[in-house]
């Protein structure tokens, strides 16, 4: 009997003892799409505010939905997932999905848990509230607000339609297999009745460059107001060469904004162009003030207010600002925190940076 019959037999025996060796026609193919640099099967992409904007608002005027809230939501789907067979795989980027939800004057969206991690950026309307664990949090345009891992949270809306941009890490947890979610007992929790003397869990940010050891109290809300002010008192300052003014939200319980999900506001001044870079976590932009380029890989993506974009992991990219006398503001979410975590983080810095 041939080398090559001897092998044949050897991998039909193995196959039935749920087995593989690593000379397979399948490994060797595997062990081929190696290589030093990282790959990402995420593409850039850039979601128009317009578009959506209508799409939400078809969405809103659906009386089918009367009542449910929680329905009012697309996802936003990056093209390389978009033939998914599978919905959980139909995300925004591998470990992240964004999605932009609409909540009614009156409705209520309601109150559960779950153990992926979730925040919501307020883009439009005001008069909706957030209650976590009990603490209602009114919410403003620009605001941010945290729902960590297994904390009971809810929506109600007293006033007008409201827009909001959520961020979670469920893809992860989904590729984990630890997904766990779960009602609130009755629909709604109970709202605590907090005193003077009660210390409101509003957040802060830090400046990127600046890295701190400090631990800050628990917060869950990060008032517009006061982020806003926090990027113009350093406008006048260098900033970071690769995001202008860009300051990260403190994590409640010290170092990045969740375990798994980094969260970021940043400036830029008119007509800044940052220096290029590139990383192996991947980031998802929403414009909220402004329109501007972001050349990725050397191909430029325009976003104006408004628009949601992804530049993919490893991916060479650098952002300016076009306008000659307005600054321009992004909103962002990476998953910085998981590649710390697991020591796989690397950035490098591009030609002339």
């Amino acid at each position: 009997m041939s080398e090559e019959q001897l092998l044949r037999e050897l991998d039909q025996k193995l196959r039935r003892l749920s087995v593989e060796g690593l000379w397979s026609p399948a490994s060797e193919a595997d062990i081929a799409t190696y290589s030093k640099d990282p790959h990402t099967s995420v593409l850039p992409h850039v979601w128009k505010w317009p578009a959506l904007y209508e799409a939400i608002q078809t969405v809103a005027s659906m009386h089918g939905l009367d009542g449910k809230a929680e329905r009012r939501v697309l996802r936003l789907i990056n093209p390389a997932y978009q033939n998914e067979k599978n919905r959980r795989q139909r995300t925004t980027t591998h470990t992240m999905l964004m999605t932009l939800q609409l909540l009614k004057p009156g409705e209520i969206a309601h109150d559960h848990r779950h153990n992926f991690a979730a925040f919501r950026f307020i883009l439009k309307g005001t008069g909706a509230y957030t209650v976590v664990e009990g603490e209602k949090f009114p919410t403003q345009e620009g605001d941010f607000l945290l729902t960590p891992s297994m904390t009971w949270h809810g929506h109600r809306n007293g006033g007008e339609p409201v827009v909001w941009l959520d961020g979670l890490d469920n893809p992860l947890l989904f590729l984990l297999q630890a997904i766990t979610w779960e009602a609130f007992p009755g629909g709604l929790q109970p709202m605590k009745q907090l005193s003077e003397h009660t210390a409101p869990r509003v957040g802060a940010t830090r400046p990127i460059w600046e890295k701190s050891s400090a631990r800050p109290a628990y917060n869950l809300h990060y008032k517009w107001q006061d982020t806003y002010e926090k990027l113009q008192s350093l406008s006048d300052g260098p900033g970071s060469p690769f995001d202008g003014v860009a300051l990260e939200y403190v994590n409640p319980e010290g170092g990045h904004t969740m375990p798994t999900l980094s969260c970021g506001i940043q400036m830029l001044r008119p007509e800044e162009i940052t220096k290029t870079h590139r990383h192996n976590c991947s980031t998802v932009y929403h414009a909220f003030r402004g329109n501007g380029a972001t050349v990725i890989d050397g191909q430029t993506f325009e976003w104006e207010q408004g628009d949601c974009f992804v530049v993919p992991l490893w991916s060479w990219h650098s952002h300016q600002n076009r306008a000659k006398d307005q600054e321009a503001i992004l909103f962002s979410v990476s998953d910085l925190p998981v590649m710390e975590a697991l020591k796989l983080y690397r950035e490098e810095v591009g030609e002339g940076a």
